[in-house]
């Protein structure tokens, strides 16, 4: 067997084992999105409130202007009150002064936007897609470290290691397999996975408003951004790979050198370290650097990785710091092979 027939077997195997996790999970959670969408669509015309409050949603996110309400009372009929969009500057409230007779208006100032935040540029179907693919994140996330945690622990356990020792398979081939099903198959399947449910989302809702007798074209493609979304997904997800590689290859070294449990292994010893600088040296290095190679979402946006509204600037990255996590990674796998090699049994 040559290398590249070993990996596809390996690969294989990878999938075969662990086929609920890594496949039919996102295929699950796909269908699941997308019959919930159909079922709404469905039952447009039995919550024409919810979908009427939708639509006003995508006509007037991008309004930024204030408002201005009156409220008049008469003892014989009921409180009329009005809101009227105001599309001119708007004074103080608090300068004015307040006449409680029988109608009241007052002129709230218009919403400031952030320009740290990046939510604030996005279109609303760009930002409910985001939120959509966030959960297949999470998701994906949450696998893969029960995967990492169990691939060479399992094997041990079983005794199912003797069989693999006795194929014509390196350590370093075994492990290739596994880093490669969690950073590059993994990935891809649940992309794909979330692409199709965003898909499906798009033309459902389009179908919605068709069904309300709107333009689908005006209130649902006009507020979607494609290369934007694109961009943010597909940057953010080889971010993510790159960011998180050494987390990855510190629960497979767990699984290979556990003897009871891999995820109590893998969250004493950083605990251990973190506490023991703290305490010795009053910094808080380590822990930065371990919060840095965790799939995070920050409040602005800036500092966020793998979750994002807006395609990635690839300028502002801390490339060093990317670099170290690389180094770090590849001594992480070294010691797991080496593990793998003389560590047969638990």
């Amino acid at each position: 067997m040559t290398e590249q027939t070993n990996y596809i077997a390996l690969l294989r195997r990878e999938l075969q084992e662990y086929r609920n996790s890594l496949v039919l999970a996102p295929l699950a959670v796909a269908a699941t999105f997308i019959l919930l969408l159909l079922a709404s669509v469905l039952l447009t015309n039995q919550i024409t409130i919810v979908g009427s409050s939708m639509v006003e949603i995508l006509e007037n996110s991008s309004s930024s202007h204030g408002v201005n309400i009156t409220i008049s009372l008469d003892e014989d009929q009921s409180a009329p009150i009005q809101i009227v969009q105001n599309e001119n500057e708007t004074t103080d409230a608090g300068s004015q002064e307040w006449n409680f007779g029988r109608d009241w208006t007052f002129n709230p100032p218009a919403r400031e936007e952030n320009p740290l935040d990046d939510l604030g540029s996005s279109k609303p179907v760009n930002t409910v897609l985001n939120g959509l693919h966030w959960f297949f994140l999470l998701i994906m996330l949450t696998t893969s470290i029960n995967y990492l945690l169990g691939t060479l622990y399992n094997d041990r356990r079983d005794g199912s290691i003797l069989f693999w020792k006795s194929m014509p398979v390196a350590e370093k081939q075994e492990l290739v397999s596994k880093l490669l099903t969690v950073c590059v198959l993994v990935p891809a399947i649940y992309l794909l996975a979330s692409m199709a449910t965003q898909l499906c989302s798009v033309l459902l809702a389009m179908l919605a408003v068709w069904r309300m007798d709107m333009n689908p074209a005006e209130l649902v493609l006009a507020n979607l951004d494609l290369p934007s979304l694109l961009g943010a997904q597909l940057g953010g997800m080889v971010i993510w790979i790159l960011w998180t590689l050494p987390l990855y290859t510190w629960l497979l070294l767990c699984s290979a050198a556990a003897r009871r449990s891999p995820l109590l292994l893998a969250l004493a010893i950083p605990l251990a370290l973190v506490v023991m600088e703290q305490l010795f040296f009053g910094s808080d290095y380590l822990s930065s650097a371990i919060g840095a190679h965790i799939p995070q979402r920050s409040s602005t946006g800036a500092d966020s990785m793998g979750f994002y509204f807006q395609p990635p600037d690839w300028r502002t990255l801390d490339y060093p710091a990317m670099l170290g996590g690389l180094l770090v990674a590849l001594g992480f796998s070294w010691a797991a092979a080496r593990l793998r090699k003389y560590r047969l049994e638990i």
